[in-house]
């Protein structure tokens, strides 16, 4: 039996000036549903505890999983190549998240180890391919070899941690956190000589965004199948759809998150950075707002949500809608706009925002389904908003 030539290749370099059309491939729209099975799990350990304490204490986790998609998926974008190997190393790193999934519910708790172990694997896991990297690809070593110093700190002291006693493990894992996110941002010259592709990271970004988005729409429809159709539930569900259609448009329409990204200068890394890290709380309030509409949709018919639940709800979809404004602002050369323009056009948004925040202060005095209809009726007003024109002056992309 022969074997084919191409089962084990070496990395090549795939940036955005290389003339190549991709787009996101089988292999990794598979891997990103184990993600979004982990960020499930934390979902619903916030459905547990839905209160300010067991969102900040979601965070932390959130963060770590949403970080480890973010890693392999820039490692892809700049050296993917579809052989057995990268196939094999994507396929350990499923396991090594399905592994974070299971103990995340007690990773402040009895678990704690056993997650910081396998985060520490699934660092090592990129380590790895970023040497393999820069063993091959010459022009690439000054970045890879930055990454690796980087993020194999980082996963020492993940593991290290894993043998300290609690709280000392947690200021060790907020230690590998920070040095985490310090490695790509201290990497700025070599991010605008060899940049991500321009179309292929933002297309899996959108890609990542619409799937969370769709796990908001699948449990508000499980959660009006648990509870029985009925006048109140069902108007309860479609405002909570309407809420999930107005952010997937303000999204694609309005901020354009998945559009191509092309970094002209060494000094624009930095409007790119803020494209990438607003995700980071879009996802986590999309995460929230979700869990949150689902308790409202639980609840008995004329019922009203705890005050606790009614400001979460709305600082969640305030987060999502300030991440939305952080998203299309990057798109943006403030130095070549007129900002006092362009501060006027973005005005209603932020209107939007504080008008959404103030509804907390009259969400628990009323129905919980009319508290998610006027959360609605401000996103549709957001979704008006986003069909002005945009004026002539403005149109000074990156």
């Amino acid at each position: 039996m022969k074997l084919r030539k191409d089962i084990i290749l070496p990395p090549s370099l795939r940036i955005s000036d290389d003339g190549e059309e991709r787009h996101a491939e089988w292999l990794e729209l598979f891997y990103d549903l184990v993600f979004v099975a982990a960020i499930s799990i934390i979902s619903l350990n916030l459905s547990s505890d839905y209160s300010f304490h067991g969102f900040l204490k979601s965070i932390p986790l959130f963060f770590v999983i949403w970080w480890g998609w973010v890693g392999h998926t820039f490692y892809l974008t700049r050296f993917g190549t579809d052989d057995i190997l990268n196939r094999f190393l994507t396929m350990l790193q499923m396991i090594v998240v399905a592994a974070l999934a299971v103990n995340v519910s007690a990773a402040y708790g009895h678990s704690g180890q056993e997650f910081a172990i396998a985060y520490a694997l699934l660092r090592f896991i990129l380590v790895l391919e970023y040497y393999r990297a820069g063993k091959y690809l010459s022009k690439a070593k000054k970045l890879t070899d930055h990454y690796i110093k980087g993020f194999l700190l980082a996963a020492l002291i993940w593991l290290i941690s894993a043998f300290i006693p609690a709280p000392y493990i947690f200021v060790l894992w907020a230690l590998a956190i920070i040095v985490d996110i310090l490695t790509p941002i201290t990497a700025a010259e070599e991010h605008y000589k060899l940049p991500p592709h321009s179309k292929h990271l933002p297309e899996r970004f959108g890609l990542f965004t619409i799937i969370l988005i769709g796990e908001a729409v699948v449990s508000v429809v499980f959660t009006i199948n648990a509870v029985g159709f009925g006048f109140i539930s069902e108007i309860s569900g479609i405002m909570g759809l309407i809420i999930a259609f107005s952010i997937w448009w303000s999204y694609f329409e309005e901020a354009r998150g998945a559009e191509a990204k092309i970094i002209k200068s060494e000094n624009k890394v930095s409007s790119y950075h803020l494209w990438l890290y607003s995700h980071f709380p879009l996802l986590l309030g999309i995460a929230t707002l979700a869990t949150g509409i689902k308790h409202a949709i639980n609840l008995d018919t004329g019922s009203f949500l705890p005050s606790g639940e009614v400001w979460l709800l709305c600082v969640s979809l305030a987060l999502t809608f300030l991440s939305l404004n952080l998203i299309h602002i990057s798109s943006f050369s403030l130095s070549e706009c007129k900002n006092k323009l362009f501060i006027a056009f973005r005005m209603p948004y932020y209107f939007i925002i504080v008008m959404v925040l103030l509804t907390g202060f009259i969400g628990h005095l009323i129905p919980a389904w009319g508290f998610l209809s006027i959360l609605a009726l401000w996103c549709l007003l957001k979704v008006l908003f986003s069909l002005r024109e945009v004026p002539e002056e403005l149109v000074c992309k990156l």
